[in-house]
């Protein structure tokens, strides 16, 4: 049923005047906000830990907003014109991308912000190919009408379910190619994440982009995307770091661990500037993590480090 929705959604959304999808989708923002689920009160939870302060209920409800905002643009942007699409985006660091690109794949690690989908149709649209990776979601219908709608605006998706390594896959997939990588890094599904202090608090993040960007010996950027409104519509601005070296790893750690601190520590002042639109609405901090469970799943990725299943080594 939810894979028809979905689907039924693709094909009568572009039909509708952005203007009149974007006014529901705050309105279905405003009633989840004060519907106080348990997904908005855990966005909550992990805006205060980013930011180091308390998140009044406006904020809340504009960050609500702007996450159904990103699923409304998402539905509509396949009637969306070429021109349409090129004025919605704003990315000053393009072009330094695209001379990146002709060596090789550049790493995104991006955080779970804006509209990924909107960056990448726009970047495809005028720069060149996108391959990236997608948690599989249930049911597999579902899954599946998200990777033919990512196809069609140019994205190549490798799906991974949770606890699942698709890295060597990934590595041979792009190896040599002029292509994007961009990866959603600020919550770690695969029982490798790396633990690093994220705001006020420690967090674990996905190793993937260090690990990849170490790999290939490609550069590794950081995102964040955030909204604004500019003349009675919202524009989305791409805030990406400069390519990050690889640190000197201090004694107790790795180099994928080094990396992955210095991508987290880079990138963010602007999520803490750009918070409203940080649409994590799960648990990434180690304080709310099951540690019995965060144990299980460190020791079966240890497990398959050992016998040499999913490494990235």
């Amino acid at each position: 049923m939810k894979a028809q929705l979905f689907n039924l959604a693709w094909k009568l959304v572009p039909k509708i005047p952005i203007k009149l999808t974007l006014a529901v989708s705050d309105r279905a923002a405003d009633i989840v906000t004060l519907l106080g689920v348990s997904s908005t009160k855990q966005l909550k939870a992990n805006l205060e830990r980013l930011t180091g302060r308390q998140v009044t209920s406006r904020e809340l409800r504009a960050s609500v907003r702007s996450y159904f905002r990103a699923f409304s643009q998402q539905f509509s942007l396949p009637g969306w014109s070429s021109e349409y699409l090129t004025s919605s985006v704003t990315y000053p660091q393009a072009q330094s991308i695209a001379e990146l690109l002709k060596d090789g794949p550049v790493v995104l690690a991006l955080t779970h912000s804006g509209n990924w989908d909107l960056a990448g149709a726009w970047f495809c649209q005028s720069y060149g190919k996108i391959v990236t990776t997608a948690e599989k979601l249930e049911p597999q219908e579902l899954f599946d009408k998200f990777v033919a709608f990512r196809s069609s605006i140019g994205m190549d998706i490798l799906g991974v379910a949770k606890g699942e390594h698709v890295f060597e896959q990934l590595v041979q997939k792009v190896k040599g190619q002029p292509v994007l990588v961009p990866l959603l890094a600020d919550r770690d599904i695969s029982g490798a994440g790396i633990e690093v202090q994220l705001g006020t608090a420690k967090a674990l993040v996905a190793a993937g982009p260090a690990a990849l960007a170490i790999r290939l010996g490609r550069p590794l950027i950081a995102g964040h995307l955030t909204y604004k409104k500019e003349h009675g519509s919202w524009h989305m601005y791409a805030r990406f770091t400069d390519p990050l070296p690889v640190p000197t790893p201090k004694p107790d750690e790795t180099q994928v661990e080094a990396l992955t601190k210095a991508w987290v520590k880079a990138i963010e002042p602007v999520m803490v500037e750009g918070f409203l639109d940080w649409h994590m609405m799960q648990k990434l901090y180690i304080k709310d993590l099951d540690p019995e469970r965060l144990e299980r799943s460190r020791a079966r990725h240890m497990l398959r480090s050992e016998t040499g299943e999913g490494t990235t080594k």
